[in-house]
C-alpha cells in the first residue's frame, strides 16, 4: 500500500495483516481521484469507514484543504494513526466512534463537505443509512460527490437520497458516484417521445441539475411501442443531455416513484385548457400524498402530441417537426 499521487506521493502505508480490513486497491483508488480531483483540490473531504486511512490520506495528498477520518474499528485506529504519521496534523481531524455520531457532530458545526468517501464493510448496509444521515444533516455540499464502494455483484446501490450519476466497474469491484444535485421527474406513458416532451426536458434543465424521465405504467392506455423501444426513443432524442438524465420504467404511482428517489418536483407541460384542468387534479393529488410539487411550462406547440405522432406514421405523413430527426425511421419501423 502507498499513496499514488501528490504531495506524500510514494510514502508506504501500514497494511492490515488479515482480511478483516479491506483496502482499497490501487486501481480503484486512482480511478476514484480521477472522478473526483476537481473537488479534491482545496476541498473538504470526510473519509467515513476509514479502514487504513488509504483514501483520505490520498486526499490530502492531492491537495484536500481538510479530511475527516471516521472508523470505530480499534484495529484500523491503529494503523489509521500509523498512517497519518508523517501528515500535517492541522490538515486532518480523527473521530473515534459511530460513523451516525461523526456525521451528527460534523453538521453540528456547520460543515459542508466537498467529497464524502463511504466504504463500509460489503453487505453491511450501512451505506443507504450513511446517505439518508447525510442527506439529513445537509452534511454534503451542494453538487458534492459520495464516493461509495461495493461488490459488482450487488448491484448499484438503491438511494432515494442522491443521484447516481455514475458506475465504475473492476471485476468484482464497483463503486458507485452519487452526487448532491437538484433533481426532478418528468413523467408519461411516451408512446412515443416527442419534440414537446424534450422541450419540457430543455426547460427542467433553466432549475435542475438532473432530470429523471419516467414511463409510467397507464392501464386506461394501449401503448403502440414496447417499453424497450420507448426507452431506446427517448435515450435517442436526450443523447446530448445523458450524463445528467435517468430513464427508468415504473409500474407503480407516481408519488411513489418520486419518494423511491427522493423527488419533489414534477415537470409538466400544458397544450390546452383540457390538459390544465387535468393536471390541475393531479398536481393537488400528488401534493397530498406525497408533498410532491409540480411545475408547469406551457407547451411549445399545441399540435404536438403522441397520438398524432402515431396518426402520422399511421398514415404515412411527415413527423419531421414533431420527433428528433434520429428516432424518425425508428417510429416507422414495425415493434
Amino acid at each position: 500500500m502507498r499513496v499514488i499521487s501528490g504531495k506524500y506521493k510514494g510514502r508506504k502505508l501500514v497494511a492490515p495483516e488479515n482480511y478483516d480490513i479491506r483496502p482499497t486497491t490501487d486501481k480503484v483508488k486512482e480511478s476514484i481521484f480521477s472522478t473526483v480531483q476537481q473537488h479534491i483540490d482545496g476541498g473538504i473531504v470526510l473519509d467515513l469507514f476509514s479502514g487504513t486511512g488509504a483514501l483520505g490520506i490520498e486526499a490530502l495528498s492531492r491537495g484536500a484543504e481538510k479530511v475527516y477520518f471516521c472508523d470505530c474499528n480499534s484495529k484500523s485506529l491503529d494503523l489509521l494513526v500509523k498512517n497519518l504519521s508523517f501528515c500535517d496534523k492541522k490538515e486532518y481531524e480523527l473521530f473515534k466512534g459511530d460513523y451516525a455520531d461523526c456525521i451528527r457532530l460534523l453538521a453540528s458545526r456547520g460543515i459542508k463537505c466537498d467529497v464524502i468517501l463511504c466504504d463500509p464493510p460489503y453487505a453491511s448496509g450501512l451505506t443507504v443509512k450513511a446517505m439518508e444521515r447525510i442527506e439529513k444533516s445537509g452534511l454534503l455540499a451542494e453538487g458534492g460527490v459520495l464516493i461509495s464502494e461495493r461488490l459488482t455483484e450487488a448491484g448499484e446501490t438503491d438511494s432515494p437520497c442522491f443521484v447516481c450519476a455514475d458506475t465504475k466497474k473492476f471485476g468484482k469491484i464497483s463503486y458507485d458516484v452519487f452526487r448532491n444535485y437538484s433533481k426532478c421527474v418528468l413523467t408519461g406513458t411516451f408512446d412515443p417521445f416527442t419534440e414537446g416532451h424534450a422541450y419540457l426536458v430543455r426547460r427542467a434543465f433553466e432549475r435542475f441539475d438532473f432530470v429523471y424521465v419516467c414511463i409510467l405504467d397507464n392501464p386506461d392506455k394501449k401503448n403502440s411501442y414496447s417499453v424497450e423501444k420507448r426507452e431506446k426513443l427517448i435515450r435517442m432524442s436526450l443523447a446530448e443531455y445523458k450524463k445528467h438524465i435517468k430513464i427508468e420504467y415504473f409500474g407503480g404511482m407516481t408519488v411513489d416513484y418520486c419518494r423511491k428517489r427522493g423527488i419533489k418536483y414534477i415537470i409538466r407541460g400544458i397544450r390546452n385548457e383540457k390538459d390544465a384542468v387535468y393536471e390541475k387534479e393531479m398536481s393537488e393529488y400528488n401534493k397530498k400524498h406525497g408533498d410532491v410539487e409540480t411545475i408547469f411550462f406551457d407547451a411549445v406547440r399545441a399540435d404536438i402530441s403522441s397520438t398524432e405522432v402515431k396518426r402520422r406514421v399511421k398514415e404515412g405523413l411527415d413527423i419531421e417537426d414533431m420527433v428528433h430527426d434520429d428516432v424518425i425511421s425508428l417510429l416507422k419501423t414495425e415493434e
